[in-house]
């Protein structure tokens, strides 16, 4: 079965607007449940917001009685600096090995019997110089701990051989000091740490079951031992060099009988901290906690985290479940109302998703700034860092004062909700909030925000100021909480001030901000457009200065009409050659040309200026008003100079009236209508000859008329009562344009000499391009369209004279 081709167009239209729309309402869900989803993360878990309050504030809440015992609970902080200190107060735990003291005592007896039999060697063998000698002393020295060189050793065989000399037996010596001392150190016992590395006094010996405690002063470490060896050789006669010698074969031998047992240790660090109490006392059923306007002290204070702490884990709050939809619930609840503020009165913004998406971007901007306020672990009120105030002016320079208020008294709730149902800060960040937003209502330069740090402060201190003499605060605490509000106030335009660059990048927002820089007769474009299109230039001018104050007589925005109409024409620049307000003499171009060509030259501004536009930057709302400010107006002009060239020369090709059409859309927007208005206006009310006020009047009253009936209008939202302030505006500025001027005696005699036609009627004459007597406009009218009434050709111009595009074309035969 085959089907119509505009049935096959309807449906796919149809298709792709609903996938459009799922799409749309898709990209709605999940930018919603994200934000709900995120606030509920940062929300804390109920128990922990039931009550706000600190040493020093009044209980404001009823009687608190405990309805079961509970204990009371060590601040944390204090619990964790007695676990520190009963850590410190731990002895290092050491466990005894006499088996090492046996086998250091052994070796130093082999290492005495080595050495004299070492240097009785030596000795034979320097005396007799006996080979085998030689070779039993290297056998020997080969089995010491310590390797020496040859002199070295000599050095350590004479001081044995003197020690000798001195006694019969050796071990009668030095050495029989040395070993008593081993035994000595041994007894009292002989670490394998440093004492200089441990911080403690005392140390804890065990040995089986059995500890003591023992003062580290009767202890022996590595370097005490050596230090009283050396002194034995020193005493003995050695040398400097010699009890070094000495004193490393003794070293090697040496093995501590009290080791460091680190698991010992850390289990008795662990019973010392286990052993600190937790508790202080104990609240009984019943028993009051506190009592209504009572001051909280520090004991109070600490009944309160008690019972608080108590009651969560009897089960109050202990379902993960419960707390999730109670969170949940509660988000849902605070921006479900600014959102359905937004569907109800901010139609437009709720429908653009990049705006939800950057609404619900600072609102989790500011979610994340409450939370962290209340994770810092100091004791300063960093609720008032929250910087609020930034949300608020962002809300007002991208949308207005109303989204603005809005968005605050929801970010204010989810802030006060996040720290515990924390009414103060609530109300203060309300009141800055609000205060900010008011600043920047109409604000039209970037320094402008800075202004904003005074109301900023003000609306703090206001706060701040009626809920302490509410809670008798104590002046130190206003003091310092002041001190952060100004802060808040200093920093929140600086962010402000950079977060809008960022979103108008990231989002392609155009603020009023934006729109100012856009105004400046120095930008760019502007300046382009005055050296290319000087005659277009001066146009836009006029129509954005009509288009201004007919937004302003209607609360539409101003800037946004003004920018509008300084920019509905920048298409102009590429062929200015073609438009009458750029000719220069009194030829025009359209004369050698046809009147589709023509039509398609004067109709192309509207493509090339977007195109242009988009080119250098030129934000989306305002290349809006290039195709909008014609809408589906007809080039009406070359339409009837085609039908009477055909009329005269028929030709195969018929001439099709959407040839000459504009191609659209409509005005969608207040403000592209004004323009429309203002532009059409402008046209029609420089044919009038001999203007007056009741003349003027009437034509803008008729054009607005047209437009109005011609459906034009149909999708802007304009109502007739502004369409009334909008004529009412509009006539005010061209009565100012147009003013009588006082003729001098010179003047009369220059307008008493005749003059060719200007070139703004000669042009009108496509067949006739040659300069002419010159006519009035009624009868420049009665020539191009003789079927009009008489009565209408000046006071009530039809659509075709009068339009924006037929006036233009009357003039010179190009379109404005």
């Amino acid at each position: 079965m085959d089907f119509p081709a505009e049935n096959i167009k309807d449906r796919i239209k149809d298709f792709l607007e609903k996938e459009n729309l799922r799409s749309t309402i898709s990209i709605k869900i999940g930018v919603g449940l994200i934000l709900l989803i995120t606030c509920y993360f940062f929300f804390p878990h109920p128990e922990s917001s039931e009550y706000r309050y600190y040493v020093g504030a009044v209980w404001t809440d009823r009687d608190l009685v405990s309805p079961f015992s509970f204990p009371i609970y060590k601040d944390l902080h204090r619990y964790e600096v007695e676990q520190e200190q009963a850590v410190l107060q731990v002895k290092p735990v050491f466990v005894r090995n006499d088996s090492n003291a046996q086998y250091t005592i052994e070796q130093s007896r082999n290492l005495f019997r080595m050495l004299d039999r070492a240097s009785q060697l030596s000795r034979l063998f320097l005396k007799n110089k006996i080979a085998a000698d030689s070779i039993a002393l290297n056998e020997i020295i080969k089995n010491f701990p310590e390797q020496y060189s040859s002199s070295e050793w000599r050095t350590v065989f004479k001081f044995i051989e003197t020690q000798k000399s001195n006694r019969k037996d050796i071990s009668e010596g030095i050495f029989a000091v040395i070993e008593q001392k081993f035994t000595e150190i041994y007894k009292s016992g002989f670490i394998d740490k440093l004492k200089s590395k441990l911080n403690q006094s005392e140390i804890a010996v065990r040995k089986k079951s059995y500890e003591e405690i023992i003062p580290l002063a009767g202890i022996y470490d590595n370097e005490s031992i050596l230090s009283q060896m050396a002194l034995i050789v020193n005493s003995a006669g050695g040398d400097e060099l010699t009890s070094k010698l000495i004193l490393k074969l003794i070293e090697k031998i040496l093995k501590p009988n009290l080791i460091f047992s680190l698991e010992a240790t850390n289990e008795a660090v662990q019973v010392a901290v286990d052993n600190v109490p937790r508790t202080l006392g104990y609240v009984p059923a019943h028993e009051l906690i506190i009592s209504k306007n009572e001051p909280i002290s520090e004991e109070v204070k600490l009944k309160l985290d008690s019972y608080r702490r108590t009651r969560a884990e009897h089960g109050a709050f202990n379902s993960s479940w419960k707390h999730f939809i109670s969170s949940f619930f509660h988000v849902t609840v605070i921006i479900s109302l600014f959102t359905l503020y937004l569907f109800l009165f901010r139609k437009k913004i709720f429908q653009d998703n990049g705006k939800i998406v950057l609404i619900a971007s600072i609102i989790l901007m500011e979610v994340i700034f409450g939370y962290l306020s209340i994770h810092i672990n100091i004791q300063e009120p960093l609720q008032y860092l929250i910087f609020v105030p930034v949300a608020s002016m962002l809300l007002a320079i991208i949308f207005d004062t109303r989204v603005a208020f809005y968005g605050t008294v929801t970010i204010a709730f989810l802030i006060g909700s996040i720290r515990g149902n924390d009414y103060a800060i609530a109300l203060s960040s309300i009141v800055a909030g609000a205060l900010a937003a008011y600043t920047v209502r109409d604000i039209r330069s970037r320094t402008q925000i800075f202004w904003s740090m005074i109301y900023i402060f003000v609306g703090y201190v206001i706060s701040i100021i009626a809920l302490s003499i509410e809670y008798v605060d104590k002046p130190s605490q206003i003091i310092t909480q002041t001190s952060f509000a100004l802060a808040n106030a200093v920093f929140s335009p600086l962010i402000t001030y950079g977060l809008l660059l960022l979103f108008e990048r990231i989002f392609r927002v155009t603020t009023d901000l934006r729109l100012a820089e856009l105004a400046d007769f120095n930008y760019p474009l502007l300046v382009e457009l005055s050296e290319k299109a000087p005659g277009t230039f001066h146009h836009s001018v006029t129509i954005g200065n009509l288009a201004e104050a007919a937004a302003e007589a209607i609360d539409a925005n101003s800037i946004l009409a003004k920018v509008g109409g300084y920019y509905h024409d920048i298409g102009k620049m590429l062929k200015s050659e073609y438009f009458i307000e750029n000719q220069v003499g009194p030829h025009s171009r359209h004369n050698r040309l046809k009147p589709r060509m023509s039509a398609l030259i004067i109709s192309a501004h509207v493509r090339e200026g977007v195109e242009l536009g988009r080119e250098r930057g030129i934000p989306e709302v305002v290349l809006d008003f290039i195709p909008q400010h014609h809408g589906t107006t007809r080039i009406s002009f070359f339409f009837d100079k085609a039908l009477k060239q055909a009329a005269k020369r028929p030709t195969k090709d018929a001439v099709r009236e959407e040839d000459f059409m504009y191609p659209g859309p409509k005005p969608q927007t207040k403000e592209t209508g004004i323009v429309m208005l203002a532009d059409s206006v402008e046209a029609a009310t420089r044919t009038i000859h001999e203007l007056t006020p009741q003349k003027l009047e009437s034509a803008i009253d008729n054009m607005i008329k047209h437009r109005f009936m011609d459906g034009q209008l149909d999708e802007c939202e304009l109502t007739l009562r502004e369409l009334t302030k909008i004529k009412e505006a509009f006539l005010k500025i061209l009565l100012g344009i147009h003013h009588h001027r006082i003729k001098y005696p010179e003047q009369e005699i220059v307008e008493s000499i005749p003059t060719e036609i200007p070139a703004a009627v000669a042009a009108d004459s496509v067949e006739s391009p040659n300069p002419v007597a010159t006519p009035t406009i009624s009868a420049e009218i009665n020539r191009i369209m003789p079927d009009i009434e008489p009565s209408d050709q000046v006071v009530a111009p039809p659509s075709e004279i009068f339009s924006d595009e037929n006036k233009k074309e009357n003039n010179s035969q190009n379109i404005s």
